[in-house]
């Protein structure tokens, strides 16, 4: 078996293989998955030019795994010559909810949990949702915000407990958090990694982190306890100067606050680290290379030896043969943290920043 032939696009009923050029990529902060993929007009042992459309329901496939299930966006035709091509596009069928708009009547919820939440939102889409992990007790209420898009409700709710949101390969939407799975086989420098590319970036790092409010007052909570709220953290990796401040404002902020700055140090330095590796072919000796997996990487010469988070995939394929191209960072810049429910208001939330630490 040829190893463009290992990746197969299913539509209207029919198999087609044989790619010329193949890009395949799923991220772990996008909720939808994407294909661009090459092929020639004519196929082989075919008296007729196939007939794949926009809209079509699709399913792209790696060794009988699907990778994308959803639909083709895009079909573009083009002849250079004596040859002709055809370039198809499309994406998971959750891109629907990251394109459209949250409509249902009665926007609210009350007492239910995130996972019921995100069902009746994606029911008129036919995307099935799933819980990998545990969300935690029922919401107290959950409201919809004018304009926003399904996916974006979804994941104001989802941000409440702390949970990502992703897609599987077979077009549902699963609700998760960072790193439920290890991947066995070590990406090693002088063995599997092709190319590595390792990023320290300090730009978004400060030494110290400071974060100051207020709060409602009350008959045992009041003056300079509620006008001069502060928090600190430090990192200790800053040897310079670096100073930031934060301001914020809301009804659990003596609570939440110390969580809120220590979250702010964290994630800026997960963030920092960014690796991109490429290995030959799109399989480790357990499967194929997926998002949301840890795996350890050793690249000495890089001064890497460390267990890290892939975060993106890149299945591709042209003249150099198969080629999967890994993005990774640290575990916890992914670990989200909570926004959390007024105690006051029904369906209102005091929204923090959407990447968040330990």
């Amino acid at each position: 078996m040829r190893p463009d032939d290992r990746l197969t696009l299913l539509t209207a009923g029919t198999a087609y293989g044989g790619w010329k050029t193949v890009r395949v990529a799923r991220r772990m902060d996008h909720a939808s998955g994407s294909f661009e993929l090459g092929v020639t007009q004519l196929w082989p042992d075919e008296r007729a030019p196939r007939r794949i459309e926009p809209q079509q329901r699709c399913e792209v496939l790696i060794d009988q795994t699907p990778v994308i299930s959803g639909y083709v966006d895009a079909v573009e035709g083009s002849v250079d010559g004596a040859q002709q091509v055809v370039q198809v596009a499309g994406r998971d069928a959750t891109a629907d909810l990251v394109d459209c708009s949250a409509v249902r009547t009665p926007g609210q919820w009350r007492g239910q949990r995130i996972e019921r939440i995100a069902q009746d939102l994606a029911q008129p889409f036919d995307v099935p949702v799933r819980a990998a992990v545990d969300t935690g007790r029922p919401l107290t209420s959950f409201a919809l915000q004018e304009g926003e898009t399904v996916f974006e409700a979804i994941e104001r709710a989802a941000r409440i407990r702390a949970l990502l949101l992703m897609t599987d390969g077979t077009g549902a939407l699963v609700i998760t958090r960072a790193g439920v799975n290890r991947v066995a086989t070590p990406l090693v420098l002088g063995g599997n990694i092709l190319s590595i590319r390792a990023t320290l970036d300090m730009r978004d790092r400060f030494s110290t982190y400071t974060a100051k409010g207020q709060a409602p007052g009350s008959d045992l909570f009041n003056g300079p306890q509620v006008a001069q709220i502060s928090a600190r953290a430090v990192d200790p990796q800053v040897t310079r100067y670096r100073p930031l401040v934060l301001v914020g404002d809301a009804p659990d902020l003596a609570a939440s606050l110390n969580q809120r700055v220590q979250w702010e140090a964290n994630v800026r330095a997960a963030n920092s680290t960014n690796v991109e590796i490429t290995v030959a072919g799109w399989f480790h000796n357990d499967g194929l290379w997926e998002p949301n997996s840890l795996v350890f990487v050793s690249a000495p010469d890089l001064r890497l030896e460390d267990e890290l988070l892939i975060s993106a995939v890149e299945y591709s394929l042209d003249e150099r043969g198969p080629l999967c191209t890994l993005s990774l960072t640290r575990a916890d810049a992914f670990t989200l943290l909570p926004i959390k429910q007024a105690a006051n208001q029904q369906g209102a939330f005091w929204s923090l920043p959407k990447a968040v630490g330990q």
